[in-house]
């Protein structure tokens, strides 16, 4: 019953958000048709292989951590978890939801599953900051930055930064990245008590996250080397992106050049991470637009373009996983008594599915 009224609530906030959106799908379905098939088939396939590389570097991240997991479950499960992360945005609370709740079930320990989803987040900005940097150095070569564009970097950079300075503090200490999360979490709560009248992110909650983080982040200090593999399949993820870029560029006959696929692609992420919308919709499809007409691009194609791509890589990602959210119910269904032996959760994650208090009379202190 609990899972038919949970599958439910998903379905509905699905419908939602398309609906929301559902004059940028009439688009992109127009798009597709003026398109050219086979590429738009082989666009398709190269997306198929990214979801795999998305698992795959989940993958090296939890064997970091000295998780044993099958890249198998991880492909339905990071897919279902991006999902998640669409139609109920949370800071990334939903789909790390999804990944606790998921190892819980099959006997992971939470805090390494915490920390394994944590270095794969820092692993994508770093991917991302390497083909940022290279965009950028284009865009201003031909002097096409503007303050939009260097605000939205500055914004994605401090986050990138942030980031890595807490991975640093929690592989040497795990008391002092409590610290350090928790006067962030107090300083974030000042500023937005004024907008929610309310305590936003839970205290008592994050203070378990991050024992949970600096937990996991002291296996990095035994095996640095471990951090090689991440760090490459995050850069060939960003480059699977470009690809499918790439062939949807020749589905419209106008094959991109590197220059065009590495600002196109750069910008398009970065308003990804600088947007108040769910991954970015809308400002992502205009940031491309504009850009590629920079780069030499006519505007009726460049908008066929990126509105094709944004359906591929994001709307196309989204059905999967509506799809994976059922595949990966029925998998918790099976019994994984081996992998309950072998690996015995070091805490019940009941409290830690969310940092946003949900209740505004919640007190902390009680969780």
């Amino acid at each position: 019953m609990l899972r038919k009224i949970l599958y439910s609530a998903i379905l509905l906030l699905a419908i939602f958000f398309v609906a929301q959106n559902f004059n940028e799908l009439k688009l992109i379905l127009v798009a597709f048709s003026h398109s050219d098939g086979r590429w738009l088939i082989v666009a398709v396939l190269a997306q198929l292989l990214w979801l795999v590389t998305i698992a795959a570097n989940f993958w090296a991240c939890y064997h970091l951590m000295g998780i044993h997991e099958k890249l198998s479950h991880l492909v339905p499960l990071t897919t279902a978890a991006n999902f998640i992360n669409v139609i109920a945005p949370s800071y990334g609370a939903g789909a790390l939801a999804v990944l606790i709740a998921d190892g819980s079930r099959r006997g992971k320990p939470v805090g390494k599953v915490s920390a394994a989803a944590f270095v794969y987040l820092v692993f994508d900005y770093l991917g991302f900051l390497v083909v940022l940097s290279l965009g950028f150095s284009i865009l201003s070569s031909r002097g096409n930055l503007d303050a939009l564009l260097i605000g939205a970097a500055v914004f994605a950079v401090s986050v990138a930064v942030g980031l890595l300075i807490l991975v640093a503090i929690g592989v040497r200490s795990t008391d002092l990245l409590e610290r350090a999360i928790l006067w962030l979490v107090d300083l974030a709560n000042r500023l937005l008590q004024p907008f929610f009248k309310r305590t936003f992110i839970n205290r008592a909650k994050a203070q378990n996250f991050a024992l949970d983080i600096g937990d996991g982040l002291l296996q990095i200090r035994r095996s640095p080397r471990g951090l090689i593999l991440p760090f490459f399949l995050a850069l060939t993820r960003k480059s699977m992106m470009m690809v499918i870029l790439f062939f949807v560029s020749l589905a419209f006959h106008n094959p991109f050049g590197i220059e065009t696929l590495l600002t196109s692609f750069s910008v398009s992420y970065l308003f990804i991470i600088a947007s108040v919308t769910p991954s970015g919709v809308g400002f992502v499809e205009g940031a491309m637009i504009l850009t590629q007409n920079a780069m030499g691009v006519d505007p009726l194609t460049s908008t066929a373009i990126a509105l094709t791509y944004r359906g591929i890589t994001f709307w196309l990602t989204f059905a999967y996983g509506f799809i994976a959210i059922r595949i990966i119910g029925f998998q918790l269904d099976k019994p994984a008594a081996k992998d309950t032996a072998l690996n015995k959760p070091d805490k019940m994650p009941s409290s830690e599915l969310g940092f946003i208090e949900n209740n505004p009379d919640s007190d902390p202190r009680k969780d």
